[in-house]
């Protein structure tokens, strides 16, 4: 049943009041199944109460009274989130306290705090900054980042670099193919971060040494906040998995290669983009209309003319040259399918 459906069925009884629900649904021309669709779906707004009886008796809400009920659910929500956090802080002190041998020096050293909205995110990282003494590393798995973000995130990197510590970042190959993507990460390259691509990050991350780390709250909604981890114990193990991720990818060179050498007509470059995504010879072929030897002939010339061995790091390496349009034609011929 369609929204506009459904809306019918809620001003029909707004203009009833309260109501049999099988009389409404015979009135309506409802069947069975409808009316209970309808009920469900206004019942789960809160525009509607039902009252069990023999006859079970549908009572209207208005909108305001379910807007205010909604409210108050997720304020609810909310506070079962900080009570269950709570609970979260807890476990990990007992389980420090009890458990893990010889950690009375380390004690005081642990703790866990979360941090939301944009200034609160900003002062976390710049503490996290100023208490690095070696390495800082960062990993980014959403959208690239606005101008005036870029330029905040080359003063960091600077910043750090200058005072000795080493810089990682590690990004997915979308941010080098997007517009000024491959200028940023150049400038990034001259002062002396150390840069990776991969074609897949599992989340957001930043760690400094081994002794602070901060790390969302839901990797799949960055926007609901982040948690900041603080000692040792607890942010090894986001360490090891950062390490793991980076050593699988494909350094960002500085190498410089002959780019008119290697110009891209549109449809190669259509090639470079899916073979560095994953998609295998029989897609590509099928979608351009080409052999699958023609096309698996053509990604092997351009592997050793770039001196890869993966196709990952001949797309990446495609990117750095500048080689893929932000938006080559012929894009939508495989995103879609």
């Amino acid at each position: 049943m369609s929204e506009a459906s459904k809306l019918v069925v809620y001003l029909e009884l707004l203009a009833r009041g309260e109501v049999e629900s099988a009389a409404l649904a015979r009135e309506l021309g409802l069947s069975d199944r409808e009316a209970e669709h309808a009920w469900s779906a206004l019942e789960n707004l809160g525009l509607i109460g039902r009252i069990e009886r023999k006859n079970e008796l549908i009572v209207p809400v208005s909108p305001e009274a379910a807007l205010l009920r909604v409210l108050r659910r997720q304020r609810t929500l909310i506070e079962k989130r900080v009570q269950e956090f709570q609970h979260l802080e807890e476990a990990v002190a007992s389980l420090v306290d009890v458990y893990i041998p010889a950690v009375s020096a380390e004690r005081s050293e642990i703790q866990v705090s979360i941090v939301s909205g944009r200034n609160q995110l900003l002062q976390a990282l710049n503490d996290l900054s100023d208490s690095a003494q070696e390495i800082v590393s960062f990993v980014y798995s959403g959208p690239t980042p606005p101008l005036l973000e870029l330029r905040r995130i080359f003063s960091l990197d600077r910043h750090l670099i200058e005072r000795g510590i080493t810089v990682r970042r590690l990004h997915p190959l979308r941010h080098a193919t997007a517009p000024g993507g491959a200028a940023h990460f150049g400038n990034l390259i001259d002062i002396g971060v150390d840069l990776r691509l991969t074609p897949m990050v599992p989340m957001d991350m930043f760690i400094a040494d081994t002794n602070l780390a901060l790390l969302p709250l839901d990797p799949e909604d960055p926007d609901e906040g982040m948690t900041v981890l603080r000692g040792a114990r607890l942010v090894r193990s986001f360490a090891t998995m950062f390490e793991h991720i980076w050593q699988g990818a494909t350094p960002y060179a500085t190498t410089r290669t002959d780019r008119d050498g290697l110009k891209l007509t549109d449809e190669q470059a259509v090639i470079v983009r899916m073979l560095a995504e994953g998609v295998k010879d029989e897609k590509i072929a099928r979608n351009l209309g080409v052999s699958t030897r023609t096309i698996s002939r053509y990604i092997a010339e351009f592997m050793q003319r770039l001196g890869v061995t993966s196709r990952f790091a001949a797309g990446a390496r495609a990117a750095q040259l500048g080689l893929l349009d932000p938006e080559p034609f012929g894009a939508d011929r495989y995103s879609s399918r």
